[in-house]
């Protein structure tokens, strides 16, 4: 596609042919018939160009995590028989993905020759980002016409939300079995047993090890975990009002680690799981098990936030729809009036909630989330510069 044309150099070949056609004469129109050929050897040598250019995109990796590496290398190849006198290139890669405006790359390319352009890139944030475009202008040597060429192979790269790996989560837990290690006797599973020790007063019968009992003559108990399980539902907020300012990017990718890492210890527990979120549609992933991780992986990523719904609406809608006895993660950037009674009216009902809180700054007190506190309901604040494990473990708590 031309996307330029040096108009002087046809008002010149206008005036040469005015001057041939009025004063006539074997060199005005040589010099006539000489400019006409310049410009069309420059429009067809263009117009070949753009047929003849070829790009291939070479990438390590398809699927990453946030903080990985990508190795990109893109070629341009020349396969025609023109030179490129003036080729710009810009791949023009989302500056989410880079965390720096891209500047577009010149070169000159000879007939049969390659431009490889190679990036190292620290994948900034989470998201699909397309990395088969690639654009291409250039001109001639005299710069009569600039070309343009677009290349959009359909190539995408998913980036992953960083996971942690969390040893422990409190959870609000109601039924009796699961993998999930509680601290109440009620949850005991006989049929995990942690060790074996000697008989004490007071120990029930149901503990006894009769097989320990008659091999040592004397007798002995099991400790049995204290195991317990629930339906858990992550709430993630995508409203994009919250999302506004100098650290923007930074909260959203904090608010997918902290629902990626929270459902992947959830089903590492064998809890049943459901990931909630509004974005331009509503999302909604269920599941049990770390062979369902993926799908989740899938989903919060392709999460974007912009969506027009508050989290607290979303919970009210939502809430509605939740077993007696099931536990909801909310994890957003605005504690208002309406997220807290909405909280309270659900709590009254039967819904174990947890909430992280997202802000820039943990010092900075929220009346709502003390009242939160006040009702029993688990709140971790997660400021912008805190460590994620240590928070979500207790050691930030407020």
């Amino acid at each position: 596609m031309v996307t330029k044309i040096k108009l002087k150099a046809f008002m010149l070949l206008i005036i040469l042919f005015l001057i041939a056609l009025f004063v006539g004469g074997t060199f005005v129109y040589g010099i006539f018939i000489i400019t006409a050929l310049i410009l069309a050897a420059s429009f067809i040598s263009g117009k070949s160009t753009n047929k003849n250019l070829i790009s291939i995109v070479w990438k390590n990796n398809d699927k990453m995590q946030a903080g990985s590496k990508l190795n990109l290398s893109m070629e341009l190849y020349n396969s025609g028989i023109f030179p490129i006198a003036f080729l710009r290139l810009k791949s023009n890669l989302s500056r989410k993905l880079t965390g720096e405006e891209e500047k577009a790359q010149i070169y000159s390319v000879m007939p049969g020759e390659k431009v490889i352009i190679e990036k190292n890139i620290i994948c900034k944030t989470k998201g699909i980002y397309k990395i088969g475009h690639l654009e291409a202008e250039y001109g001639d040597a005299l710069g009569i016409f600039n070309w343009k060429k677009v290349f959009d192979t359909d190539i995408l790269l998913y980036v992953y939300p960083k996971i942690h790996a969390l040893k422990s989560f409190s959870i609000p837990l109601r039924h009796h079995f699961g993998t999930v290690a509680v601290r109440h006797n009620a949850y005991e599973d006989f049929a995990s047993i942690r060790d074996i020790r000697k008989y004490a007063s007071g120990d029930s019968l149901k503990k006894v090890h009769w097989k320990v009992t008659a091999h040592k003559n004397e007798f002995h108990v099991k400790n049995v975990e204290l195991n317990a399980t629930a339906e858990l539902n992550v709430f993630l907020d995508l409203y994009q009002e919250n999302y506004q300012g100098k650290f923007a990017d930074e909260m959203e990718e904090a608010a997918a680690e902290c629902a990626a890492s929270v459902i992947r210890y959830a089903l590492s527990k064998n809890m049943p799981v459901s990931y909630i979120a509004k974005s331009d549609s509503f999302i909604k992933v269920s599941g049990m098990g770390l062979s369902r991780f993926n799908e989740f992986l899938d989903a919060i990523t392709r999460s974007e936030v912009c969506g027009d719904t508050p989290v607290w609406e979303l919970v009210r809608n939502e809430g509605q729809k939740l077993n007696l006895g099931a536990t909801a993660v909310i994890i957003t950037l605005s504690v208002n009036e309406l997220l807290l009674q909405t909280l309270l009216t659900f709590k009254a009902k039967g819904i174990g909630f947890v909430l992280i809180y997202l802000c820039e700054d943990r010092n900075v007190l929220n009346n709502n989330i003390e009242i939160l506190k006040e009702h029993n309901i688990k709140v971790y604040v997660l400021g912008l510069h805190d460590d994620l494990l240590q928070v979500l473990g207790g050691h930030y708590e407020r």
